[in-house]
């Protein structure tokens, strides 16, 4: 309990963990209804869900990617600004439309949608090495990885609705970039919040 307070009184964890939220709520959001953008896209069911797999999958690169970079000596600024820039982008490039036509072919947004989860895999690989930093001791370490994946949880059973919520009001998946591009901008002013938090540790050790 005591490690529990103390990692709840202090900024770093909930600086990780809302970041860890921000990325989350957005992939399992576009993740879970890929199968169902495809279908509406009038792709078979066979090859919409192969299509999805082939996102989920591209994942574990950038997890790995992401542990690669920081060992090369990547700021963790750097990683996350990477991050949640290319997720933005990406999707825009699959999802935005212009004049009720989408903005790309069909190969080119799912290379988008590739990217996004991909490039976006960096974040939390990124997140679980900077959590045992921010952590207020080494003894609330388990608490603090233990909280940011408690608020990332949260925000991947809020992100499926939110978007799905979202696309109905549009009547369609147009807005979806504008929905995950908003967690994007959040992401990145978090993710100088962080950097600087680290800088504060590096500078007092």
């Amino acid at each position: 309990q005591k490690r529990l307070s103390q990692t709840l009184h202090s900024g770093g964890p909930w600086l990780v963990g809302a970041s860890f939220a921000a990325y989350s709520c957005q992939w399992s959001g576009i993740i879970g209804f890929l199968p169902t953008v495809y279908s509406h896209a009038g792709l078979s069911a066979g090859m919409a869900g192969a299509m999805s797999a082939v996102v989920a999958a591209a994942n574990v690169f950038g997890n790995v990617a992401g542990g690669k970079l920081l060992s090369a000596g990547w700021s963790v600024r750097k990683c996350l600004h990477i991050g949640f820039a290319c997720m933005s982008v990406c999707a825009i490039v699959a999802f935005a439309q212009m004049n009720g036509q989408e903005i790309a072919p069909m190969p080119v947004r799912f290379l988008a949608i590739v990217l996004f989860s991909a490039v976006g895999g960096m974040i939390p690989a990124t997140l679980f090495s900077t959590a045992v930093r921010l952590a207020p001791s080494p003894q609330t370490v388990s608490t603090t990885v233990g909280f940011m994946q408690q608020l990332s949880s949260v925000c991947q059973f809020i992100g499926p609705p939110l978007l799905a919520g979202a696309a109905t009001l549009a009547g369609g998946w147009q807005w979806t970039w504008a929905v995950t591009g908003s967690m994007c901008l959040f992401g990145w002013w978090l993710a100088n919040q962080v950097a600087r938090r680290i800088a504060v540790l590096d500078a007092t050790h």
